[in-house]
């Protein structure tokens, strides 16, 4: 089991609003690196709500980016919405037609954040101060967790923007800590994507 911290303090700048900023908007959806796991979040999100009576599917992407992964829910019946704190992706929202809220999730806002039954934090974790603390908040709101992260990056080879590493065994860990039991937990390319219910 591995789990890289690749920062040194307390707070590293990748998780702040200010280092998000200035970002350009990244159409994940349209890119073939990333596209294949958005399309297999949105399908573990359908097994999720499959599990719920039809009134409680409920959906909240903690990090929606421009709502490429929102846009891919309109037709399984569900009620969704996102947030994210990079202006930026503002636009895509409006573009895909999808409901989301400019908010800081994991800091200032939290208190403002309402979880669905499922909730959602694909290449999401990777990027937080405390991806432990994170994940144990949505369990004390959400029954599924959806998440996915890099399977493969490490101290000497990782994207720039990232605060941590996990391989298999260690993001199973991380989700498990958080009250999940795995359901599915999957390969794609260079993400891993896990479905977890809370017990």
């Amino acid at each position: 089991m591995v789990e890289y911290r690749l920062f040194a303090g307390d707070v590293p700048h990748v998780s702040t609003a200010a280092f998000h900023a200035d970002r350009e908007r990244a159409p994940h959806l349209e890119q073939a690196t990333h596209r294949p796991r958005l399309e297999a979040a949105a399908r573990l999100i359908q097994d999720a709500a499959e599990r719920l009576p039809c009134e409680d599917r409920t959906v909240s992407d903690l990090g929606c980016g421009d709502g490429g992964l929102l846009s891919l829910l309109w037709n399984v019946g569900l009620h969704y919405w996102g947030y994210d704190f990079q202006p930026s992706n503002r636009a895509g929202w409006e573009e895909r037609g999808v409901r989301a809220f400019a908010l800081d999730v994991f800091g200032a806002d939290r208190a403002a954040v309402t979880l669905g039954s499922i909730s959602v934090c694909t290449e999401v974790l990777e990027h937080l101060a405390d991806p432990h603390d994170a994940v144990r908040w949505i369990g004390g709101h959400s029954r599924f967790l959806v998440a996915s992260s890099p399977w493969n990056e490490s101290p000497e080879s990782h994207d720039e923007c990232h605060a941590w590493a996990w391989d298999h065994d260690g993001y199973r860990a991380l989700i498990e800590q958080g009250g999940y039991t795995v359901l599915r937990h999957e390969t794609v390319g260079q993400f891993q994507i896990i479905l977890g219910e809370k017990q």
